[in-house]
């Protein structure tokens, strides 16, 4: 009486038991009849195996050596309970005496209408159930000294004549191994949630269901119900994460689950996640008919921003860079594109490639402050005369002294044609400043874009011909020259003739075609500055990289990663704490390709990018193209179909996916995918929930009305 009461309350306070238990799913299937420290052999009975509802291929079994309500008094190697997965099937010592018996069968009634058996006579019939099962030994679950439920990922020891009896875990406790998280990784988890600034680590969320095959039929007959696998959001931020499969298997859909999740948790945790999509098909910010509609910019529509080139008049931003305010970066686009293109660069041109528009650090340095705005002007003039498009209330400021305004209106036959009669330093002054439509500025002239060009090709042209450059440069202000050498170079350029010999030379024409598709009058001066800023705040940025040309959205989606690297890396070496980003990457192959230089910016953000606190979650249709350096920093996976044997022995290679060689290159469903994460033991087949925007906005909705500290609602377009 004692026993049986001790042998109860264990089985309803152990949670080894839940493993086993037969009133909440469980059912017997076998018995180990061969043990290994790496492998099992399970033999099993055709009834077992229908009364479980089927074994299906990679699915789980569990084996203890004790029942269910046995472990309070059982000895403590027996506490334990093996987590098996099916690989195969495997030979017993009767199958060739039961395949002797079939072929016999066969060949003794050729027209049998009964080929399963059902009519033989039940000791045959019965004698031809046996078969064996190959499993692999995923790990052990025990009790520790504390109480804790444990999983260790291998078996301590096996007895040879000790076997076990196998089960197939019932809905209850099947959920319970395929969301288990080892108490020291929860721990963790939540020490990383507060090192980070969470209130408190974020829940788990639901990514889908157990789903180990393709054809599925017998266990829903059976009234098995579906099992939810989760994931932790924690998982993802400052980590690796590899979305694999053949185009239409779920990447994408799989993506925006993680986008969402992420979003949620961000509000639930209190801490602002950026999150960047760098969307080559426009599906993410654009809505479509796979998504009832609507898309993630939809769903989180007060907290995403999104960018293009040449944007519709609401809804987006430009992608691209207005060259006229953000001088280093549009130099920068010019030069890098001369530089590959064909033929030799003048030295005027040179000049301009080398140009540095940085400007001078000590703002009450008046003449360097000059020097720098007198280059910025004549830049901005060829900008002008390239045909780059500009605001049309643009001006360009520049200083000009008395003394260069009388001597233009002396060397300049136009001016004295319009104001005659000029006799003293001040009239010619006024007539010049009257000619070109200067007006003051303070210390400095403003004139409209048109006027400026004529203003700088005028003083290009007296420069000439007064004998070149020296005739500006030997008037001076203090002891500094008006004009320098550079800025001759620059004016040579900008009238397309040589500072030598007034030769032609490659001069607009070049400069428009080598990066003119990268300005927008509508863009920011700094683009990749403003995409880190909205990131800090935790904001959902989608750049839609499916218009404009290839160059174009490969250009600047590099510098934006770039920029996103470099600010992140600034902040985390002088000593603070850079924002949690998550970087999402499409056609991964082109960027982290297994021949990419690691110092460049993609490989280096997947490389380092996690001590700086930025994710990355990149897809490909072909593991074996990605950089084998970061495939191995990879910590989580999500698999769907791949369809060839190299692809499958690369991903076989990490953690366990050479158990599911054979399913990957089989089954075509959509979303059907493998995933191992960080906190996961083991990889778990699983069907991803499809994306529903109507569900994530409704809990977006709730996750806003719980309130949050630094959630502020993007105001409307």
């Amino acid at each position: 009486m004692l026993q049986n009461t001790v042998s109860q309350m264990s089985a309803a306070t152990n949670p080894l038991s839940v493993l086993l238990d037969t009133n909440s799913g469980s059912t017997g299937v076998g018995f180990t009849i061969h043990s290994s420290y790496d492998e099992m052999v399970v033999m099993t009975n055709d009834k077992w195996r229908e009364g479980a509802g089927g074994i299906p291929m990679n699915s789980y079994l569990v084996a203890a050596s004790v029942a269910s309500d046995g472990f309070a008094t059982a000895a403590s190697m027996d506490r334990r309970v093996v987590l098996l997965r099916i690989v195969g099937r495997t030979e017993l010592s009767t199958d060739r005496d039961s395949l002797r018996a079939v072929m016999e069968h066969f060949q003794d009634n050729p027209d049998s209408a009964d080929p399963g058996f059902r009519m033989n006579e039940p000791i045959s019939f019965g004698m031809l159930q046996w078969s064996g099962i190959k499993c692999k030994v995923l790990g052990t679950f025990y009790v520790d000294s504390s109480g804790k439920f444990r999983f260790g990922a291998d078996v301590e020891d096996f007895f040879a004549a000790r076997h076990m009896k196998v089960f197939k875990p019932g809905s209850k406790a099947l959920e319970k191994i395929v969301n288990f998280v080892d108490p020291i990784r929860q721990k963790k988890a939540e020490d990383d949630a507060k090192m980070m600034g969470m209130n408190e680590a974020p829940s788990p969320f639901q990514i889908g269901t157990v789903r180990f095959t393709s054809a599925s039929q017998m266990g829903i007959q059976a009234g098995q119900g579906d099992v939810p696998v989760q994931i932790f959001p924690g998982d993802f931020l400052a980590r690796r994460t590899a979305v694999f499969g053949m185009t239409r298997t779920g990447k994408s859909n799989t993506t925006k689950t993680l986008v969402s999740a992420v979003a949620l948790s961000a509000l639930e945790s209190d801490l602002p996640v950026g999150q960047l999509i760098l969307d080559i098909n426009g599906e993410y910010s654009n809505a479509n008919n796979q998504d009832e509609g609507s898309s993630i910019a939809d769903v989180f529509g007060d907290n995403t921003v999104r960018y293009r080139v040449d944007p519709p008049s609401t809804g987006f931003r430009d992608v691209r860079v207005n060259f006229y305010e953000s001088l280093g970066m549009g130099l920068q686009f010019i030069a890098s594109n001369l530089k590959e293109e064909a033929g030799s660069m003048s030295e005027d041109l040179k000049t301009l490639v080398g140009l540095d528009l940085q400007q001078p650090a000590d703002a009450n340095d008046f003449q360097a402050i000059s020097r720098w705005q007198r280059k910025v002007a004549i830049y901005q003039c060829i900008l002008k005369n390239a045909g780059f498009e500009h605001d049309p209330g643009m001006r360009i400021k520049f200083d000009v002294n008395k003394k260069v305004l009388s001597f233009l209106y002396r060397s300049h036959s136009a001016i004295r044609d319009a104001s005659p009669g000029a006799t003293n330093d001040a009239d010619r002054e006024k007539a010049t400043i009257q000619f070109f439509g200067l007006q003051s500025a303070g210390k400095q002239y403003s004139v409209d874009a048109d006027a400026a060009v004529r203003f700088w090709q005028s003083v290009r042209e007296i420069e000439k011909a007064c004998g070149g450059p020296d005739a500006l440069q030997g008037i001076r202000k203090g002891n500094d020259k008006w004009l320098s050498s550079e800025d001759y170079g620059l004016l040579s350029v900008l009238v397309g003739k040589s500072s030598k010999n007034d030769a032609l030379i490659r001069a607009g024409g070049s400069i428009r075609n080598a990066a003119r598709e990268f300005h927008s009058p509508k863009g920011s001066a700094n683009v990749a500055d403003d995409i880190y800023g909205l990131l800090k705040e935790g904001r959902v940025v989608i750049v839609d990289l499916s218009v404009g040309p290839p160059r174009i959205r490969e250009t600047m989606a590099e510098r934006i990663a770039r920029r996103v690297f470099d600010r992140s890396s600034e902040v985390f070496t002088s000593g603070g704490n850079p924002p949690r980003i998550v970087l999402y990457v499409e056609e991964a192959h082109n960027l982290i390709g297994k021949d990419a230089d690691l110092n460049t910016t993609w490989p280096r953000i997947a490389k380092e990018g996690a001590k700086y606190g930025i994710a990355m979650v990149y897809a490909t249709q072909e593991p074996s193209s990605i950089h084998p350096n970061i495939l191995s920093n990879t910590e989580n996976f999500f698999v769907t179909h791949l369809n060839n044997d190299n692809e499958i022995r690369t991903l076989a290679r990490y953690y366990d996916f050479g158990d599911f060689a054979e399913s990957l290159k089989r089954c075509q469903d959509v979303g059907f995918a493998r995933i191992k994460t960080l906190s996961a033991n083991f990889t778990t087949p699983t069907q991803i929930l499809l994306f529903q925007p109507s569900a994530v906005s409704t809990a977006y909705v709730k996750a806003k009305a719980n309130g949050s500290s630094w959630f502020k609602p993007l105001p409307s377009d």
